[in-house]
């Protein structure tokens, strides 16, 4: 009777064990924090491209650059050594060039910094330290060491503004117009 009683007593034993090691909380195996992917770029870059904007089927601009950014989520745009060419009502057009310039999604306006440099088919020359064409005015305004020559005329001043054919020019700040300077 005693060797049964023990007999049930190591079973109870075991099944008590058993049921224990079934029942028992276990720490939760450490998951490692799930680290955040590195962010991503939100720039798109492209290399040799050109962007047009175009109004009733004809070209208004067409800006050139060794890379082109655009910002995906403000849609901006950043050129690197830009080559553009703005095209006039007459038929003309002003090839400019810039180091950097920024192009704003919304407004359309083109910022150009560093030294610009525009040439008009007209062969009206224009230089600025910095130099904005401003989509809905349909103007150029630059600044810093403005020079721009046409014909026989030589302005140089602080700032300047013009409209898109380079006719109607305004000399801001140290204005000064040499007439019977270069001539074609």
């Amino acid at each position: 009777m005693k060797k049964k009683a023990g007999m049930i007593l190591a079973c109870i034993i075991i099944a008590a064990s058993g049921l224990y090691y079934f029942l028992k909380d276990e720490p939760l195996a450490q998951t490692p924090l799930e680290q955040p992917k590195d962010q991503q770029t939100s720039k798109l870059a492209y290399v040799g491209n050109s962007i047009v904007e175009q109004k009733d089927g004809k070209p208004l601009w067409e800006l050139k650059a060794e890379l082109i950014e655009i910002d995906v989520d403000t849609k901006n745009v950043q050129l690197k050594n830009l080559v553009g060419t703005f095209y006039q009502e007459k038929g003309g057009k002003i090839e400019i060039t810039a180091p950097e310039a920024f192009l704003d999604s919304k407004t359309k306006d083109i910022t150009m910094s560093v030294k610009v440099q525009a040439t008009a088919s007209d062969g009206t020359t224009f230089t600025a330290n910095e130099a904005r064409w401003s989509s809905t005015e349909q103007k150029v305004y630059g600044s810093g060491n403005v020079i721009l020559t046409k014909d026989d005329t030589v302005l140089t001043g602080d700032k300047i503004e013009s409209d898109s054919n380079m006719e109607k020019i305004k000399v801001f700040g140290n204005a000064k117009v040499v007439k019977g300077g270069v001539s074609r």
